[in-house]
């Protein structure tokens, strides 16, 4: 699958299909007014972000997600947006790349957009697949549930897509065709066998998925992990999880 680039009205566009990037006045628009359904927000971070659900776009018809991400100027995450360009786009890259190779069991990203300012990135904004269907919240995880979950992280592995956020609510059962697929992953991390390490011990930790891959990733992961705790206390913070 081929990803088309241009730039507009101060933006870098990315994007599979054209009809995305002629929407994307009617785009903006949605999120400025708000209009559509809330699916979070966060006002009170660096990075805040806005995230709806909105049908009938411009000519579009379908049911899509927008998703719009602000940046104040942060050193790590310059530098890598300056090797790799934004999460957003690392994350259609991936859709694209991993489509192509026929897999499909995820949300894709349709198209983002990018403005920067000085050389730095200020803004991104995102168009996602609505994948119409319910969370695992709203089912009962026995056996067979895991090794869906457990098979599902393991093609997405394989094909570059990391979760970073391992959690019932994260997995959907479509309603077409009652597959499991992944929403909210990562994009390209520069250490991904360290990052899929991490899914497996949130699998195992929170979803009670035996970890049947033991390798040098989780011992590296812990000890990383360990060491920002670490950090976090000596600043009076309070430790994260896994």
């Amino acid at each position: 699958m081929t990803i088309e680039k241009c730039k507009k009205n101060g933006w870098d566009f990315f994007f599979t299909d054209k009809k995305y990037f002629a929407a994307f006045d009617e785009i903006l628009r949605a999120l400025d007014s708000r209009h559509g359904e809330l699916l979070g927000e966060n006002t009170t971070s660096k990075r805040p972000r806005l995230i709806l659900k909105v049908s009938g776009i411009g000519k579009i018809r379908e049911t899509l997600v927008l998703k719009r991400e602000k940046f104040v100027f942060r050193f790590d995450r310059s530098w890598k947006t300056f090797l790799f360009g934004s999460d957003a786009r690392s994350m259609l890259n991936l859709s694209a790349c991993a489509e192509t190779a026929g897999f499909s069991d995820f949300c894709r990203t349709l198209l983002v957009a990018e403005k920067f300012r000085a050389g730095f990135l200020r803004e991104t904004v995102s168009v996602i697949e609505f994948l119409d269907g319910h969370s695992l919240l709203e089912e009962k995880i026995g056996e067979n549930e895991r090794e869906e979950i457990r098979n599902l992280m393991e093609k997405s592995h394989r094909h570059g897509i990391i979760s970073g956020d391992i959690c019932a609510d994260n997995f959907i059962r479509t309603k077409k065709d009652g597959r499991l697929k992944l929403i909210d992953f990562r994009g390209k991390k520069i250490f991904p066998f360290i990052a899929k390490a991490r899914d497996r011990i949130q699998m195992e930790r929170i979803l009670g998925i035996p970890n049947r891959k033991p390798s040098v990733g989780e011992k590296i992961f812990r000890l990383l992990h360990a060491g920002r705790n670490f950090s976090r206390r000596l600043r009076g913070r309070e430790s994260i999880s896994d």
